[in-house]
């Protein structure tokens, strides 16, 4: 794709240590095309530690803001002049708006699953939910499933301090009854004996990782309407056992698609219309394109 500039062009970076495997920008642009916004995303390394020098640079240049990539999602929230709430809680923030000198973040990641749940599930009114891992994905997600009217959380993680901070946190804010736990089949077992819905929240099974779930006999007690849901795409060891067991499943995909939509609404204050997933959808197949691209044009020249 060429990038179309001109004097009024937007310019948003896109911010990570490292930052030469992120998609993000190809997808922001492309999502800039779909919404016909002048703006362009340029990825650029920002070595942990300097944060404050380049929020400096935001400001005095008056750019429109950045997108944020580890390690830089809890790092940023102190240099911040606006932040939602539930960012704050989980200590983690994904986009970030100048506005005339004031920085206002928020994150997007409960928004993004929560919606493509509910767009698939319907209703989560009094619903009990296990989230599998801790990290700064889960606990938005339960927070936000929480303001769709589920009634319990249980959350299952390796490290158990993390699960029971994740859950307290959850609990005390949200009045809802909590559990937590380590990944253990035990546990586990129990839990999805409970649960309407499972979310899994960790890297284990993503295609090509060497990390996996030691199991997943757990998942045999999931009730035969219980939805599997996974922040990663296309296809999981998770997902293919819940398909192996009929259930229902919902990928990553639509967690990151309905993610670009509410980016856009924060960042340019245009709601674009849900219809528009489709059409995100094929951006999103447009930006994998380009990065295969690069990374082909990078591997001729290595």
């Amino acid at each position: 794709m060429r990038v179309k500039y001109d004097v009024d062009t937007q310019l948003i970076f896109q911010i990570g240590d490292p930052i030469d495997h992120s998609t993000a920008a190809f997808l922001h642009n492309e999502m800039y095309d779909l919404a016909n916004i002048n703006a362009v995303c340029v990825p650029i390394l920002v070595k942990k530690g300097t944060l404050p020098e380049f929020t400096e640079a935001v400001r005095r240049l008056n750019l429109n803001g950045f997108d944020i990539t580890m390690p830089h999602k809890s790092d940023i929230i102190p240099l911040l002049d606006e932040c939602d709430e539930t960012s704050r809680l989980f200590n983690s923030v994904n986009h970030v708006k100048n506005e005339n000198g004031k920085l206002i973040g928020i994150g997007l990641d409960g928004v993004g699953m929560g919606s493509a749940i509910a767009e698939k599930a319907g209703s989560l009114k009094g619903k009990k939910v296990l989230l599998l891992g801790a990290g700064s994905v889960a606990g938005p997600i339960g927070a936000d499933l929480c303001q769709r009217g589920v009634s319990e959380v249980f959350v299952a993680n390796r490290t158990v301090e993390k699960a029971k901070k994740t859950a307290q946190t959850i609990g005390d804010y949200f009045g809802v009854k909590t559990g937590y736990g380590e990944l253990t089949e035990e546990y586990l077992a129990g839990a999805a004996s409970q649960a309407d819905l499972v979310v899994q929240c960790t890297s284990l099974g993503m295609a090509g990782s060497a990390q996996q779930y030691q199991s997943l006999r757990f998942m045999e007690r999931l009730h035969k309407d219980v939805l599997c849901a996974d922040v990663l795409y296309p296809n999981t060891e998770f997902l293919d056992r819940a398909k192996a067991l009929g259930l229902p499943v919902l990928n990553g995909l639509g967690m990151l698609l309905n993610q670009q939509i509410a980016m856009i609404e924060f960042r340019f204050g245009i709601k674009l219309p849900q219809k528009c997933l489709l059409q995100a959808e094929e951006a999103l197949a447009c930006a994998v394109t380009l990065r295969d691209l690069r990374d082909q044009r990078r591997g001729g020249m290595a």
